[in-house]
């Protein structure tokens, strides 16, 4: 399986649950594809109009393809984050997310034939996060995985540990090497 063929497999994975946009642009940055989900949870007590709170979370994730992944692009992905992700998408423009905004997740997912060793380290050291107000307002949370193609691994940060789960579901085929290794 190539790449191109597992970001098939994996945005066809995300179609049920989150808008899926190809060849996605924000600012001067480009992105394979993108795929956005946002949940509302509400309690109410006998209707509609007596509320008793309601929570909005967010997924936003970003797909690149690449020959080799260096730590330079480890680094630019932390800058879209900072530079147009977090302030556009997450907060849309404004100051602060939306009052009942609970959370939202900045995904980074890199397909890759070969990573060089000092983009390994840059992406499991990989870090962004970012309160509201004392996460009154929320927070935002950047997790970054990479499928290595050259090994055959999946790996990243410490906050995309619990996404490798959810691949091995979608492809088996990609893990059969790896059983064992844990995402840090």
């Amino acid at each position: 399986m190539g790449k191109e063929e597992l970001l098939e497999k994996l945005l066809r994975s995300y179609e049920s649950s989150f808008d899926v946009f190809p060849s996605y642009q924000l600012g001067d940055a480009f992105f394979d594809a993108y795929a956005a989900f946002d949940m509302t949870g509400a309690k109410y007590v006998l209707s509609k109009k007596a509320e008793l709170w309601r929570v909005q979370c967010y997924e936003h994730a970003f797909f690149r393809l690449r020959d080799v992944l260096t730590a330079d692009d480890v680094a630019a992905f932390r800058e879209q984050i900072i530079d147009r992700i977090e302030p556009e998408l997450v907060r849309r423009g404004q100051p602060l997310p939306p009052p009942d905004h609970m959370y939202s997740y900045v995904t980074g997912i890199f397909l890759c034939d070969r990573i060089t060793p000092e983009a390994e380290k840059a992406a499991r050291a990989f870090r962004y996060n970012k309160n509201y107000r004392l996460t009154f307002r929320g927070y935002t949370q950047a997790r970054l995985l990479v499928f290595d193609f050259s090994t055959g691994r999946l790996f990243g940060n410490g906050a995309a540990r619990k996404l490798k789960k959810g691949y091995r579901k979608i492809v088996p085929a990609f893990f059969a090497e790896e059983e064992g290794e844990s995402v840090s």
